[in-house]
């Protein structure tokens, strides 16, 4: 087997399965660019850090998983002969993106003060506003 890193977005949410022997493992398939075309990558994880970390994403999030990959063959419907691709993840990394529905926020208004800098900090600008320099000593 070989180690691999890839990088890509989710495409098919992660589910949470278990297996004959009652451990629990995760499974995702992860869309991976390839030049102009893309490959689907079969992501597995059996460690609870990893099943964790998948779980808490969903469709559409940029994603990097590096594990054992191995690679096999299946033959389509109409004949076709084409490589699948597998992972069983042992680290996963969520790429963070700002959320698609977040609404830029509009900037609170703050008062309109025309003070210079000296006068708001010497407490100048009005009388009695401010500090008092009558010391009564």
């Amino acid at each position: 087997m070989t180690r691999a890193l890839i990088v890509g977005a989710i495409y098919k949410a992660p589910e949470q399965r278990q297996s004959k022997s009652g451990k629990a493992y995760v499974v995702a398939t992860v869309k991976v660019k390839d030049g102009d075309a893309f490959q689907w990558w079969r992501v597995t994880s059996f460690s609870e850090s990893a099943a964790a970390e998948l779980m808490r994403l969903s469709e559409g999030d940029s994603i990097s998983v590096q594990g054992l990959m191995t690679a096999g063959l299946y033959t389509k419907d109409g004949g076709e002969t084409r490589i699948t691709f597998s992972l069983i993840a042992d680290h996963v990394l969520a790429l963070r993106q700002p959320p698609k529905d977040r609404k830029a926020k509009a900037p609170e208004p703050q008062p309109q003060d025309t003070r210079s800098r000296q006068q708001r900090c010497a407490g100048t600008w009005a009388p009695g506003a401010g500090p008092s320099d009558d010391f009564p000593f």
